[in-house]
């Protein structure tokens, strides 16, 4: 599975002026390197919640569909606001796409999987064979992210803002706020 970002977020999940009232950054003879941290921190919140945050199209690629997706297939990022299309590719580059009437989106915001009630389509190839794109987070504007990502999201770009020269551990705090949007594991 891989998944390519097709179309990136429009915007980051907190702002250059938030992130510097946060760390009580008065000047702006860092704001390359805030913004830089902004990017990591939110890297660091997605892979934490296992969701995207701030929306935008994906492409995923798989090889098989997945036996646990009960006749489909789980993507990898969520919550999923769009199905945009799901392509069977063969070795020779030729695509198939797969009619919307034959599949639907099941648990959008938990564990989102494509679920495709008459039966599985056959795969063109073994390696690559299906890809899917979709639209991928929780809005398209941070000012209407849950509050605590955001939060989760400042509080790693003070903890990364401070660790310039060394490693040090995403905040406890930060962790415990990503932990309620954690996709629950079958």
């Amino acid at each position: 599975m891989s998944i390519i970002i097709v179309t990136p977020p429009a915007s980051e999940p907190v702002s250059l002026s938030e992130a510097k009232l946060f760390l009580r950054i008065d000047h702006n003879s860092e704001d390359a390197l805030i913004n830089t941290l902004i990017g990591a921190a939110r890297d660091a919140v997605e892979a934490g919640c296992g969701r995207a945050l701030i929306t935008r199209r994906v492409r995923e690629s798989l090889d098989i569909w997945r036996r646990d997706a009960v006749n489909g297939a789980v993507l990898g990022l969520g919550p999923v606001t769009n199905v945009v299309a799901v392509r069977l590719l063969a070795d020779n580059g030729a695509q198939s796409i797969i009619d919307p009437a034959r599949y639907r989106l099941e648990g959008a915001y938990d564990r989102p999987r494509l679920v495709f009630p008459p039966g599985l389509p056959a795969t063109l190839r073994s390696a690559g064979g299906i890809e899917i794109e979709y639209d991928a987070g929780f809005d398209d504007v941070a000012a209407d992210l849950p509050l605590s990502l955001r939060l989760a999201t400042l509080q790693i770009v003070a903890a990364l803002y401070e660790a310039r020269q060394g490693e040090r551990a995403i905040p406890e705090t930060a962790r415990a706020l990503m932990r309620p949007f954690a996709p629950a594991r079958l």
